[in-house]
């Protein structure tokens, strides 16, 4: 079994901070067989990314919304982008979401949501259309709990795209592509003595890569659509 390497990027330093916000400063890790750059700054509710593999992971402790009493709607959002470049040899051919939480509901007028979106973008034609995917919890967010049997409920959510044919530009070789995370948790109260509460404990970003094909493959390709179409054209004259 291929081992990965961990890698913890650590970003609090001392050096990062002004008036006690962390400055943009870009980062780039590598993978086994991608490179992760973004804004160190910029991670927000995320917080600090581990990577494994071609996995790049979050663990918040403080991305939550919660409203209390009939306090009505409070939101909690964070957009993040990274770009996501191949090593030498390979091309990415897809990337997907995975991401976890819980969340509770007291009382009647109460309940929470996830939403937002996974968007990816070719790096070498940024112009292109984005693919992208919904981020939707796998089963409604529905369960209700009480002060005398309380409890949390868990949620999770899994989104991905796959590289269209079109990019990569004259090659069709995709080396890097952008993706932006959008996360939204809602939470509502609108009675008296309702509360809820909905948390992003996790999230996951996996990369899918490919080994970029031999020049020799390409030309048997070539060669085998040529005798392909020669045959079509055989059959087409022998039925004429």
């Amino acid at each position: 079994m291929k081992l990965f390497k961990q890698t913890t990027i650590v970003l609090g330093l001392s050096a990062a901070m002004l008036s006690g916000q962390a400055l943009a400063i870009p980062v780039t890790v590598a993978g086994s067989t991608v490179s992760f750059t973004f804004d160190s700054g910029l991670s927000g509710l995320f917080g600090t990314p581990t990577v494994v593999g071609d996995i790049l992971s979050f663990t918040p402790t403080t991305y939550k919304a919660q409203a209390f009493n009939g306090s009505g709607f409070a939101a909690a959002s964070q957009t993040f982008n990274i770009a996501v470049n191949a090593h030498s040899g390979y091309l990415v051919s897809a990337v997907s979401l995975t991401e976890d939480g819980d969340y509770y509901n007291i009382g009647a007028g109460s309940s929470v949501a996830v939403g937002g979106k996974l968007i990816v973008r070719d790096l070498e034609a940024p112009l292109l259309p984005a693919v992208g995917g919904k981020i939707k919890t796998a089963l409604p967010l529905t369960a209700v709990t009480s002060m005398a049997d309380f409890q949390t409920t868990d949620w999770a959510s899994h989104t991905g795209v796959t590289i269209p044919a079109g990019w990569g530009g004259t090659d069709g070789i995709v080396g890097g592509v952008n993706v932006t995370i959008e996360n939204i948790l809602l939470a509502s109260s609108i009675s008296a003595g309702s509360a809820a509460f909905i948390e992003k404990k996790f999230a996951a970003l996996a990369i899918v890569t490919t080994p970029v094909p031999e020049p020799q493959t390409y030309a048997l390709f070539l060669a085998g659509l040529g005798l392909i179409g020669f045959a079509a054209r055989r059959k087409s004259r022998a039925s004429a």
